[in-house]
């Protein structure tokens, strides 16, 4: 997954290899004249900027969604979606890389961090997307298991 929790978005953004780290584009949309303060994307960015309080949603070139939640600007939690197809590898990975709390259910990582496999369910309510019942999201977490 490439990330950790506590990493800044800025270390975020690096890792995602992505044009811009959050907090940096919400401080340019706030300063942009043609920002809107009605829009709910305006808003969010005011919290971020404000709070350190984010969400972010990401789709993946298959389809499979990824969501970010940013507290005090730090990467506070992540949800990775996966297919069926993809639960032996998945297992394998997290297996080899975390001490295992429960088999098949639950790790912890170096960093106390929670690792936990669940059911799937839609990450953005925006999106009418159909998951099927054995796709799994893998939730990490700075929660005590």
């Amino acid at each position: 997954m490439g990330h950790t929790i506590g990493e800044s978005s800025m270390a975020w953004s690096s890792a995602e290899s992505s044009d811009g780290d959050p907090l940096t584009k919400c401080q340019e949309l706030l300063r942009s004249p043609f920002a809107e303060p009605a829009l709910e994307s305006t808003r969010n960015c005011e919290e971020f900027v404000r709070f350190g309080n984010y969400l972010l949603t990401l789709t993946t070139e298959t389809g499979r969604e990824r969501v970010y939640q940013f507290k005090d600007w730090r990467l506070a939690s992540m949800i990775v979606q996966f297919g069926h197809e993809d639960f032996d590898r998945v297992l394998t990975d997290l297996n080899s890389r975390f001490v295992i709390v429960e088999p098949k259910k639950r790790w912890r990582g170096k960093d106390y961090a929670a690792i936990e496999i669940r059911p799937s369910q839609p990450l953005n309510q925006l999106t009418e997307k159909v998951l099927k019942p054995d796709d799994f999201s893998v939730v990490v977490s700075s929660a005590s298991l």
